[in-house]
Parts: C-alpha cells; structure tokens; sequence
C-alpha cells in the first residue's frame, strides 16, 4: 500500500503538532458554525426551509465570517487527520487506506461544498425571504435538496467509514494508544451537544448556535483527547518493537 507522508509513520513530534492543529482548527470551526446557528428560527412552510429558518435574524457579517473561519477550519482539520493516520499506517495498513481515502472526501467536499455553499444559501434565503418569505421557502427547496443534499450524502459516505476504522484501530490496540481512546471520536463528542440544544431549544438563538457546533465539538474531542492522552516517546517504542515482532 502506498503510505502518505514520511517513512516513519510513528513519529510522536508530527502527531503531537497535527493533533494541536486539529484541536485549534476544531475550535475555529466551531466558532463559524456558532456564528451561523446564532439566530432564533422562524415559522416555515416546508422542510427545507427550516434547515435556514434563522437566516432572516442573521447579520451579513455572521454568514461571512462564520463561512471563511469553518472553511478555513474544516480544511485544517482535514490536514490533521493525518495524525489519525499515521497512528494506524504501520500496524494496520488496510485500516489505513480506508481513513486516508476518508480524508480526502472530506478535504474535497466539507470546506467548500458543505460549510460554504451553505453560508452561501443562507445568505440567499435571507435576501429573498426580506422580499417575499413564500418565494424564499419555494426557493429552498431546490436549494437544499439539489445543491447541499448531494454533496452531504457524498461527506457521509466517505466520512463514516473512517469513524469506523478510526474506532476499530484503537479498540484493537492498532496504535500505541491505550483501547479506551477509541472513545475520543465524533459520536461521543456531538451527541451531548445536540442534547443540550434540544434542552434550550433549537429555535432559540443560543439554541441553534450550539446545535450548529454539534460536528466541530464532535471533532474538538476527537483531537483534544488524543492530545491529551498522547503517549510518550518511551510507549511509542515499545509499540514499535513489539510491531516489529509481530511482522517477524
């Protein structure tokens, strides 16, 4: 299998700096899905317009600055998972090349297709709703089911395969990681968020805000506590040698 990166896939320095890069990309995206969910949601006719019911009680400058710093943070992010990689690249190599193929599906589709074509139609439902909210939520129909539909059943599929190999890598031991940091992944991470926006209320401004957050929390955790729990260079050796066993 070809292996990205440089031959010694284990080299703790590199993981620890993408893992940092990660967790401060998270945050940044974090932030720019706040600023695009911080809006309380009004009444609408169809399903699809409630996706940009708080468009309207968005100001310009949350669309534009909550898309540029999650397009800037969902593409860093994407660069860190390198981390998540190099960690499994050795000891796992098919493991592997399933997550580096997820990588690149979410390099290609998360930045733009997902987090700024959606600040983009945000933008738009606004405009059209402050002439005519019954054509704004006509127009939201062909702009949610045919311009960011698409592209996030495209995310999931190169996405959720990824998690999976991600949790199995670490519950087997495939990293010098102890088991328990298979728990340090989006699920974990998102869910409790979208508990506690469900509580506050999704319609709500702060509700919405934090209910935006619900995959860069997922994503702040994933990064944050394999950060955190890093082994240090002795334990990387020792999971060298005995890959190496294992191979002889």
């Amino acid at each position: 299998m070809n292996i990205i990166g440089s031959d010694n896939n284990l080299d703790r320095m590199r993981i620890k700096k993408l893992l940092t890069i990660g967790l401060i990309a998270s945050i940044m995206t974090g932030i720019g899905d706040f600023f695009l969910g911080y809006g309380e949601g009004l009444p609408t006719s169809n399903m699809a317009a409630s996706v940009m019911a708080n468009a309207p009680n968005l100001a310009d400058w949350q669309l534009i600055a909550g898309s540029l710093l999650g397009m800037i943070g969902l593409f860093l992010e994407g660069l860190a998972f390198f981390a998540i990689y190099r960690l499994m690249a050795d000891a796992a190599p098919k493991y592997a090349y399933i997550y580096r193929t997820s990588i690149f599906g979410y390099i290609w589709l998360a930045p733009i297709g997902c987090h700024m074509n959606a600040g983009l139609l945000n933008m738009a439902y606004k405009y059209i709703y402050s002439l005519d909210p019954a054509l704004a939520d006509k127009a939201a129909e062909p702009m949610i089911y045919w311009f960011c539909l698409p592209v996030w059943i495209l995310l999931i599929i190169f996405w959720l395969p990824g998690l999976i190999v991600q949790f199995k890598a670490f519950a087997k031991g495939l990293t010098p990681y102890p088991t328990y940091a298979k728990w340090f992944n989006l699920f974990v991470g998102s869910i409790p968020v979208l508990v506690i926006a469900v509580i506050i209320g999704p319609n709500t401004a702060l509700g919405g805000g934090i209910g935006t957050t619900f995959l860069s929390c997922g994503n702040a955790l994933t990064f944050g506590g394999l950060l955190e729990t890093l082994p240090d260079e002795e334990q990387f050796e020792v999971f060298r040698k005995g890959m190496d066993g294992r191979q002889k």
